[in-house]
């Protein structure tokens, strides 16, 4: 018996089989069980989701003599015709080869000649975009009229690229990527109707790979198989995708925080010498810290938002580094600069807070109004006593007397505030961390004071 790809021998033959898209495939169904189809459709979504597989269902729907509930029997001859290919009523076009106006001519008379065989003729145009502009005008007419027997079905990676005018005259699906999880089961009763072993950690990398698109990872589990001589093995898997494993990238999340130079750089350099994508190792990074901030394991919240951060800036800047892998050494040992974060934290609980830069706030205040700096107006008849806020405020205040004396129209008087205590200077391991953190992090750590002072 010739032996069938795992894609083609998969391929959905029912509405019910197409995986990830039931809220068209319900749809569908329905109105070909209701006899309220539609005159032209236009499915549109990335590769390999099962848009062309879903016009030929619907092309076998409406042509099976022993339909139920809106699905194909798969066992008449009609069925039978469409599944191979060679139903007269089924043409199936290839815009990207045809293309010109001429090939639109043929099929605009072609359209109203009655079906051979079935009830409908099903027209299913794949690669619609591609079509030029002169065939486009061509088929609005037939698209705005067609015969009672025509079925249009127009499957579009680029929806954007097809004019407003022919979607005005179509109904419109938007086939989605299949969700990891989806694509993963999926996977596993492939290798269970094909009596294969299988790793769910390699199926996971499988799926990761393939972006959601049922048909590339049926083909890469196809080769899977093949090099694992039947087994699907998440190290082998790894190796030939170039898609690191759930540990592997924890581990290098874990010697970034580690801030372990030696390790990262020859962990990294192997990466690079086995052809890994340096772009696609940010992405499995940041899916396992998404994974860690929405369900805390071995990271925190606040490292798994620092990471986040980190790793996000990183993967803009590697995508374009001429030297990719020496980026991603440099933004991940920036993840433990983290650590220093942590102990400026303990350093506050122990009685060393942050306030704002005076220089920075009188500045700002140039152009405020002064009643945000008195805390209490008293007016004594001959003069007016104010009381301000804070020490900084009672500076303010006695720089604009002359402001406040043409306000109030009399003397002023600005009560000063107590003397501080004096004082409390950091230890010099904390300037020195303090230091560093303004320095590495880009953070502003621009004034210190003891509670309570």
């Amino acid at each position: 018996m010739t032996y069938k790809a795992i894609p083609r021998k998969y391929r959905p033959q029912k509405f019910s089989q197409v995986v990830g898209q039931e809220f068209i495939t319900e749809t569908l169904k329905n109105a070909v069980k209701s006899g309220r189809l539609a005159h032209a459709y236009i499915f549109a979504g990335p590769r390999g989701v099962g848009k062309t597989t879903t016009a030929r269902i619907v092309a076998k729907a409406v042509n099976c003599e022993n339909p139920a509930d809106g699905e194909p029997c798969n066992r008449c001859s009609q069925c039978a015709e469409i599944t191979r290919g060679s139903h007269p009523d089924v043409i199936e076009i290839d815009a990207a080869s045809n293309r010109g106006i001429d090939q639109i001519r043929e099929l605009r008379e072609s359209v109203h000649y009655l079906p051979a065989r079935g009830r409908k003729k099903v027209y299913i145009i794949d690669e619609f975009h591609m079509l030029t502009k002169e065939a486009f005008n061509a088929l609005l007419k037939t698209l705005e009229e067609p015969p009672e027997h025509a079925l249009f079905i127009l499957a579009t990676t680029e929806i954007d690229k097809i004019p407003a005018t022919i979607l005005s005259r179509c109904q419109k699906f938007i086939f989605r990527r299949v969700p990891q999880e989806l694509l993963v089961k999926t996977l596993a009763r492939i290798c269970q109707n094909e009596g294969v072993e299988y790793e769910e950690e390699a199926l996971r990398l499988i799926a990761l790979s393939s972006e959601g698109c049922v048909r590339d990872a049926e083909s890469l589990l196809e080769q899977a198989v093949a090099l694992g001589n039947g087994k699907v093995e998440t190290a082998k898997v790894s190796e030939f995708l170039g898609i690191l494993t759930g540990r592997q990238v924890r581990e290098l999340l874990r010697l970034g925080f580690k801030g372990d130079k030696e390790e990262l750089f020859k962990r990294l350099r192997k990466l690079e010498e086995e052809g890994y994508n340096p772009v696609f190792v940010v992405k499995q990074l940041l899916e396992v810290v998404e994974k860690e901030f929405l369900s805390p394991g071995e990271l925190s919240e606040e490292e798994s938002v620092a990471a986040f951060q980190i790793l996000s800036e990183g993967y803009r800047e590697i995508a374009r580094h001429p030297f990719p892998y020496t980026a991603l050494l440099f933004y991940l040992h920036k993840l433990s600069y983290f650590k220093e974060v942590k102990r400026l934290t303990e350093l506050l609980k122990e009685g060393v807070e942050l306030e704002f830069n005076r220089k920075a706030a009188e500045k700002k205040t140039e152009n405020d109004t002064l009643e945000a700096y008195i805390e209490k107006t008293v007016d004594e008849g001959e003069r007016v006593r104010l009381v301000p806020a804070n020490g900084l405020a009672y500076r303010i205040l006695r720089e604009r007397e002359q402001e406040l004396r043409t306000k109030f129209g009399k003397p002023v008087e600005i009560e000063k505030p107590p003397e501080r205590q004096k004082r409390k200077e950091p230890s010099e391991k904390s300037k020195e961390l303090i230091k560093k953190m303004t320095r590495e992090l880009e953070a502003k750590v621009l004034f210190l004071k003891v509670k309570g002072e």
